[in-house]
């Protein structure tokens, strides 16, 4: 079982613990409405409405946290529309009487109803990827790539509601994503950037930048052969070191990033972050500042290669 799914079992498993004694009804219940086929909750209440508006709205509240897209609200109305209160019943509980409802969705009418919204994103993900494995030229094989990419991030909410009335979390279509992802991969693969660092205290400047470019999946390295982009990175360090101002040593790191196409011979871009911090101690005022620039720059670094492969 996943981890989602054991974290929506474990308020059942606290309730039914709560509802002990000779005749566990709720044990019962969830017999006949069993986890693997059903999600559901339990809510109790003073009156029996009361406690079945709370038992849907729990469930309700299972999607409630998962990632949004346009037509999230319409979807998950459509999909909730198919839940139902399925049991009632009354215990006493420190002698005052006490209403327990059970609202449930089945799994099964719920994927498939979920599955139409599927269409659009696979159909184009298919082509795509047909693309990706026919297509010669690599950097036409990048923007297929980015393309896709759109699509997948759209697919996202999608997936995350399909995982959760899954019993097992298989995503929809696992065949088509595996083979859409392996021709993504590829695609950002064949991309060689090679990077120059100069100046101070280059590791903590370069570690965030390379790490964006590397998240993407592009080769990225030191002086690297064959390159398709040459990336040099300058750190400076201007130590300014004052007490006379809020008590507080500062410092300002500045990255510089020069971005370049090797084929052309052409700078593309050029970009500059300086980031100033103080602290009461010195050492921790340069490590912000530069930590801070670094990361800064990593960020537009990333888009600005991403923006340039897209319309080269």
């Amino acid at each position: 079982m996943k981890i989602k799914n054991i974290l929506i079992a474990i308020p059942l498993l606290a309730l039914l613990c709560a509802c002990g004694g000779k005749k566990n009804i709720l044990r019962e219940n969830l017999k006949e409405y069993p986890y693997e086929k059903y999600l559901s909750k339990v809510e109790s209440a003073d009156t029996k409405d009361e406690a079945k508006k709370a038992a849907l709205t729990e469930l309700k509240g299972i999607f409630a946290a998962l990632p949004k897209d346009n037509n999230s609200e319409a979807r998950r109305e459509n999909l909730l529309a198919l839940a139902k209160v399925a049991k009632t019943w009354k215990m006493k509980q420190e002698g005052k009487k006490r209403y327990y409802a059970m609202a449930v969705l089945e799994r099964q009418p719920a994927l498939e109803a979920l599955e139409q919204y599927y269409v659009g994103y696979d159909t184009q993900i298919e082509a795509l990827t047909k693309k990706l494995n026919e297509e010669q030229d690599k950097f036409t094989r990048l923007k297929y790539a980015l393309q896709m990419d759109k699509i997948l991030s759209k697919r996202t909410a999608l997936d995350e509601e399909y995982k959760i009335l899954s019993y097992d979390a298989t995503p929809y279509n696992e065949e088509l994503l595996y083979n859409a992802r392996a021709a993504y991969n590829r695609a950002f693969y064949e991309i060689k950037i090679s990077s120059k660092i100069i100046g101070d205290e280059q590791e903590i400047i370069k570690t965030p930048i390379i790490e964006r470019l590397n998240e993407l999946g592009f080769q990225v390295g030191e002086n690297l052969p064959n390159a398709d982009i040459e990336l040099v990175m300058k750190a400076y360090i201007d130590k300014y070191e004052s007490n006379t101002l809020k008590g507080l040593n500062w410092c300002s790191s500045t990255a510089t990033v020069t971005l370049k196409d090797l084929a052309t011979g052409g700078i593309f871009a050029i970009y500059s972050k300086t980031e100033r911090v103080g602290s009461a101690r010195k050492e921790e005022a340069q490590l912000r500042s530069l930590v801070s620039a670094g990361g800064e720059a990593a960020v537009a670094v990333k888009q600005k290669v991403i923006d340039y492969l897209e319309h080269k």
